[in-house]
């Protein structure tokens, strides 16, 4: 399970609207002990200059410096957020092919620049497939 705050979870719906009809992507910032427990959604930059309507790519040197000012105040990397202009909340092969085991993907799909729908999906590194999982949005 994955929780995270509607305040939160607004962040990254209206990230989502606005990069619309790119992928907008970032990271999810918090503890993973008895639960993943979002703290911080951090915005990063979509690098994928060439194919940003159905791909997004994070920097190396970004999400290294995140992790590391994560590290300062006792968290952790627990997750990757990004968007799907125009195509449903679940990975898609590129997602697939690019998963790390152990991280929460959540998804946000945009249709229209409108209508969001968010799902968040673990991926099972035995069976190379993706679980979904549940949210608590309290």
């Amino acid at each position: 399970m994955l929780c995270i705050d509607k305040d939160k979870l607004s962040e990254i719906e209206k990230e989502a609207r606005q990069s619309y009809p790119v992928e907008c992507c970032g990271l999810l910032i918090g503890t993973n002990t008895s639960e993943k427990k979002v703290i911080e959604v951090r915005s990063i930059r979509n690098t994928n200059t060439e194919r940003s309507h159905d791909r997004y790519e994070i920097e190396g040197r970004e999400f290294i410096k995140a992790d590391k000012e994560a590290a300062r105040k006792g968290l952790q990397i627990i997750g990757i957020y990004h968007s799907h202009p125009d195509h449903p909340a679940i990975p898609s092969d590129f997602d697939t092919e690019h998963a790390w085991c152990g991280y929460s993907y959540l998804i946000a799909a945009v249709e229209n620049g409108i209508k969001i729908e968010i799902r968040s999906w673990v991926f099972d590194d035995e069976k190379k497939v993706f679980q979904e999982e549940e949210i608590n949005g309290s």
